[in-house]
């Protein structure tokens, strides 16, 4: 492996905190009624997302089930992971809602919103878990 596993929780961290930025810039574009822009940045934070899943999250997460962690650690982790699937599950309802493709349930915005508060969520989560498997020890 290129490198260890502190260096790409680390990288995929910070991979986060600027995901987690440009989502922000986001709402900002949305609050400004500029929903291309806004729908623009937000498929493309998802693509990175994913990409950050597929080449860093899950090499890591195979990690953790072949050398397990205490049963906490392990269950925060399954929450975290778990939260963000949904995410990605939501990402995918709202675009395909938006484009006229699925049959909307509600106010797009409601699962908008809570996609965002999601998002914030499971990053302090994830934070919280590099912080506890990384820094404290």
């Amino acid at each position: 492996m290129i490198f260890d596993v502190k260096t790409l929780a680390t990288i995929n961290l910070i991979i986060q905190a600027l995901l987690l930025v440009t989502v922000l810039v986001a709402v900002y574009f949305a609050r400004k009624r500029q929903i291309d822009t806004h729908c623009k940045i937000v498929r493309i934070a998802v693509v990175i997302q994913l990409v950050s899943i597929f080449l860093i999250m899950l090499p890591l997460m195979l990690g953790y089930v072949k050398n397990p962690k205490p049963l906490p650690f392990q269950t925060e982790m399954l929450v975290h992971h778990s939260l963000g699937a949904i995410i990605i599950l939501q990402w995918v309802y709202i675009n395909l809602a938006f484009m006229g493709r699925l049959k909307v349930l509600g106010r797009l915005t409601i699962f908008m919103r809570c996609a965002l508060v999601m998002w914030v969520l499971v990053f302090l989560l994830g934070l919280y878990l590099y912080l506890q498997n990384y820094v404290l020890l």
